[in-house]
């Protein structure tokens, strides 16, 4: 009898500890926890950063807690930037190739409404609906009062900054595509700003060719570097945002979350010739984060918005790209930087996880639980790298100045 009212008593213990973790679980105020993390003082700039983003349906609609709070991050701050991985156009007949990443003039205002107000367009998809569709996109995000860097009406439209005035401070963004063999277009034509990154291949010890590695070609980092050092001339803060495509992404090679040779050096030299902050896409994963010189180089800041899956294309094109989705390819953060007296003076990493099935597939939310310990695991893990030390803070991390 008394072995029998032993085990009732741990048995009731055991779901009383179990019971109070889920209220406790519940009773955090996650509005109150945003509320916190976004309030500023006076005469700071806050700026938000995300990695590509691919929309096919609108997100700011969803009424659940983890969307909003997450959205709310993003609409509080003064300067919200993204990689805009897709065209806003009204031309879909003029689609080339089988990616269909588009929407309609009245989507820049959804764009806007999740508080992302300056963009990259320098990437792979620029051209998806040729050079009208690139004309259409930058028509559009201008009438949506969302500004935009790496592309223009001629190259050199593409290659200059665009600038965000937030009381007395200037901010710059310059946007740039780089990957293999990019095939240039007339300069006088619709472009993009491209620093081109075909492969080298090199001898090995034996003598006998090695495999090709990516290598960003002189002129084109000679070129970057003008623009950035023009930039900061007129501008207190550059932001320079790449879109990387060195290594492939598919699946049937590993995941694409170390920085591949030589890219390191460009994005060192982007700092070295004026910027104050390297916003990395392209890889379609997190890479880590380097501080040099007191600046930080997010290599690759991943998928913010990743429904890039959609009705009118053939699952088999998947299939035989060996596109498999991976729980890497949703997990993201937004970067939160805080400028004090035209200086970063702090970063915060807000992790977020994105649905990977559903009605709701690539539609990002705020981490939590375990979630979020595994997202900020992941990019402490991968910033340590570099040397880079990250203190997880509860809920999200923040970077520690080196």
């Amino acid at each position: 009898m008394d072995i029998i009212r032993a085990r009732a008593i741990i048995l009731t213990f055991l779901c009383f500890c179990l019971s109070s973790n889920v209220a406790f679980s519940q009773r955090i105020n996650w509005e109150q926890r945003v509320d916190d993390l976004v309030e500023t003082n006076d005469g700071d700039i806050v700026l938000t950063a995300v990695g590509d983003m691919i929309f096919n349906r609108e997100i700011t609609g969803i009424e659940d807690s983890p969307y909003q709070n997450l959205y709310r991050i993003i609409e509080a701050s003064d300067i919200g930037f993204g990689n805009l991985e897709m065209s806003l156009n009204e031309k879909p007949e003029l689609q080339k190739g089988v990616y269909n990443f588009r929407r309609g003039r009245d989507f820049g205002w959804e764009i806007l409404k999740l508080g992302i107000n300056l963009v990259g367009i320098a990437n792979n998809h620029a051209f998806d609906y040729g050079p009208e569709g690139l004309l259409d996109d930058m028509r559009i995000l201008r009438q949506s009062g969302i500004a935009f860097a790496g592309g223009g009406k001629t190259l050199a439209d593409a290659q200059a900054p665009v600038y965000k005035q937030v009381g007395r401070t200037r901010i710059a963004l310059l946007s740039f595509m780089s990957g293999a063999d990019w095939e240039k277009a007339d300069p006088d034509e619709p472009s993009i700003s491209v620093i081109n990154a075909p492969r080298v291949f090199l001898d090995g010890n034996d003598g006998i060719d090695g495999r090709g590695v990516p290598a960003p070609l002189a002129s084109d980092v000679r070129a970057m570097e003008d623009a950035i050092a023009t930039a900061k001339r007129n501008a207190d803060i550059v932001l320079v945002a790449y879109h990387l495509h060195w290594v492939s992404h598919s699946r049937a090679y590993s995941l694409p979350n170390k920085v591949p040779p030589h890219q390191q050096l460009m994005l060192r030299r982007a700092i070295d010739a004026g910027a104050d902050a390297i916003l990395g896409s392209g890889p379609h994963v997190l890479r880590g984060i380097e501080m040099y010189k007191g600046k930080p180089i997010f290599y690759s800041l991943g998928d913010f918005i990743y429904q890039y899956r959609t009705a009118d294309i053939p699952e088999i094109h998947w299939n035989r790209d060996q596109q498999q989705d991976v729980r890497e390819e949703f997990d993201t953060v937004v970067a939160r930087m805080t400028i004090s007296d035209n200086q970063i003076s702090k970063i915060q990493l807000v992790p977020v996880a994105s649905e990977m099935t559903g009605p709701r597939t690539g539609s990002p939310s705020l981490a939590r639980g375990e979630d979020s310990e595994r997202i900020l695991k992941t990019i402490v893990d991968l910033s340590a790298d570099f040397g880079t030390k990250i203190e997880v803070n509860g809920w999200y991390g923040e970077v520690q100045p080196n």
